[in-house]
């Protein structure tokens, strides 16, 4: 899945009615970048427009697409003295993504048609313009933006359908069927307890990924067994039922012990995630490298770093190795590929130089993702194809005073 172009009306100080804001992520030939940089300074609208993106593909998704302290709601997204906000995203499917699709919802026994649809137009509309309240029933739609919402699952002989709060916005495609198209990564986390598939089939249906300034969002399921064995009883486990941890530390441990049993898959061995993790980091932060996990004096799990000289734990990291920490993690463990990914301020508490192995590694995580960043760096800005920018204001004064 690729995004094409975008027009945003009235989201916060972004477009309007009557003229529109687009922004064309295509080539001179049609096809759309691999990766767009977003360059200008502070309060220029970069990240606005990242969370319009977000806003308006996360509720056909069924996965969550903002970043953790957006506030949805008419007066935090709609433009003063207008009614409704308004978001049109105009997206590409490959041949390949068509097929799996399709391959997934006969898996799942889903009689909703996939159709050879290179192309849908998803237009978002918030709030709802139909109903100020209630719910709106839209095929497996989910709204992903909440992790604490109740959805409400029901099936017929005819379809299987999701009902959406619309509190959530209204969102409508042409064709009309071509939804379907974006539900295959949702409909392969359903079926992943079932066992009809595996971790694979994310190779081949994508979704959309956005990284705050936090680089937060961040979360794993931990196995009981491995939690056991990182936090050392059974008891930490109980009084961790859902297993679930936002700290990278505990999630590169498990990472880690996994890597000493090689998984596999029906359709072929899947990749390592703490080998992808280490020669990434290594790439990135020479001469810095992950050494991998090990007991200290005390038994206890921890993760150790190389500088070329010294040895140290995860504490020992300097923010900027963090930062890129954290990206990887994301990358690897969400399994982005044919994805959309959004990435506020690429070059986050990078040194130069590794700002420059950030801009060309990125693009090659994962497979056929589309990577849309912002940046006010005006070194990030000159690493990068100029064909690749898209500037949103001007960089001068920032250059000229070193400002934030």
């Amino acid at each position: 899945m690729k995004l094409a172009k975008v027009q945003i009306e009235n989201f916060r100080h972004i477009g309007s009615q009557e003229k529109p804001f687009v922004l064309d992520f295509t080539d001179a030939l049609g096809r759309v970048r691999d990766f767009s940089l977003l360059v200008g300074p502070n309060t220029s609208g970069k990240t606005t427009i990242l969370d319009a993106i977000a806003a308006a593909l996360g509720p056909s998704l069924g996965m969550a697409t903002l970043r953790p302290d957006f506030k949805l709601s008419p007066r935090t997204v709609v433009r003063r003295g207008a009614l409704h906000a308004e978001v049109t995203c105009w997206l590409h499917f490959s041949s390949e993504e068509i097929a799996a699709t399709r391959d997934i919802f006969r898996l799942a026994e889903l009689p909703e048609k996939v159709l050879d649809a290179p192309e849908i137009k998803l237009t978002w509309t918030y709030p709802d313009p139909r109903k100020p309240s209630g719910f709106v029933s839209s095929g497996l739609f989910l709204p992903g933006l909440q992790s604490n919402i109740v959805i409400k699952t029901f099936s017929s002989a005819t379809s299987t359908q999701v009902q959406v709060p619309s509190e959530y916005g209204f969102s409508q495609s042409d064709p009309e069927a071509g939804l379907a198209l974006l539900h295959g990564r949702f409909v392969v986390a359903q079926l992943l307890a079932t066992g009809r598939a595996d971790w694979s089939w994310f190779r081949k249906v994508g979704g959309v990924f956005t990284f705050d300034q936090e680089r937060t969002g961040l979360g794993r399921t931990i196995s009981r067994q491995v939690w056991n064995i990182i936090h050392g009883t059974a008891e930490a486990a109980r009084e961790n039922e859902e297993l679930r941890t936002v700290d990278p530390r505990t999630i590169l441990i498990d990472m880690a012990l996994h890597s000493l049993v090689p998984p596999i898959s029906a359709n072929g061995p899947l990749p390592d995630e703490f080998k992808l993790i280490q020669e990434r980091y290594g790439r990135i932060c020479a001469p810095r490298r992950i050494v991998g996990a090990v007991r200290d004096e005390l038994g206890e799990f921890d993760v150790y770093f190389n500088d070329g000289e010294n040895s140290y734990t995860y504490d020992g990291l300097s923010s900027g190795e963090k930062n890129v920490l954290l990206l990887l993690i994301r990358f690897v463990a969400e399994r982005m590929n044919q994805s959309i990914v959004l990435i506020d301020e690429l070059e986050l508490n990078q040194h130069p130089l590794w700002q420059d192995k950030l801009v060309h590694l990125v693009p090659r995580m994962g497979d056929a993702n589309q990577i849309i960043a912002t940046t006010h760096s005006p070194y990030l800005r000159g690493a990068v194809a100029p064909e690749a920018v898209i500037d949103l204001g001007d960089l001068e004064e920032v250059e000229a005073t070193g400002a934030e």
